[in-house]
């Protein structure tokens, strides 16, 4: 890998090379050990110091340690995909608060076949066994049904509220343009401006 480091998975002693006359410590001080093994030695000694460090204060536990690493790469993950994907908290609540403004007046229906729900969540209760629930068939077609019917109206009264805007701003539209083109036409001969 470069600078002397070793990649090497086992605890033999490195080849001796020829240029090496360092022989104070010997071969058998030398051990060569991966990367991940430098990493668990790393988390050891993390948490040993940190315990050695407390003396006295609450010393965390292991999960506690594998929690704050599991929140680093939460946090990493978070950067990563707002770097890729341009959002950031702001973007984020800004658009919420765009969309309790759009919905802020809107009315909340009331609720549609309640009492066909209410007849369905009695058959589900009054049913002693499994195989008793197939006798809500029909209770549950007609709340089916019912919630069917209601959509339909009420996608119909909407159709018919925008045809009747729509047909409202097309007046509004023509009769704007006529005021216009009356204003743009020139004179008529014996009429003042």
């Amino acid at each position: 890998m470069g600078s002397g480091q070793s990649r090497a998975t086992h605890f033999q002693p490195p080849a001796k090379e020829a240029d090496d006359d360092d022989d104070d410590f010997g071969d058998e001080h030398h051990i060569s050990i991966s990367n991940k093994m430098v990493e668990r030695l790393v988390e050891d000694a993390t948490l040993a110091g940190g315990a050695a460090a407390a003396s006295g204060a609450v010393v965390t536990s292991r999960g506690d340690y594998k929690e704050k690493i599991f929140m680093e790469k939460l946090k990493c993950m978070d950067e990563n995909h707002s770097e890729r994907c341009g959002i950031t908290v702001e973007d984020i609540n800004a658009t919420a608060a765009r969309i309790e403004l759009r919905t802020a007046n809107m009315v909340s229906p009331e609720p549609v076949c309640e009492e066909c729900k209410e007849q369905v969540i009695d058959c589900y209760i009054a049913a002693e066994r499994p195989s008793d629930i197939i006798r809500c068939w029909d209770t549950v077609g007609a709340f089916t049904k019912c919630v069917q019917d209601a959509a339909t109206t009420r996608l119909r009264a909407r159709t018919q509220k925008e045809a009747r805007e729509h047909a409202r701003r097309e007046r509004h539209v023509a009769h704007a343009r006529e005021h216009a083109l009356k204003d743009l036409a020139p004179p008529r001969e014996g009429t003042v401006p």
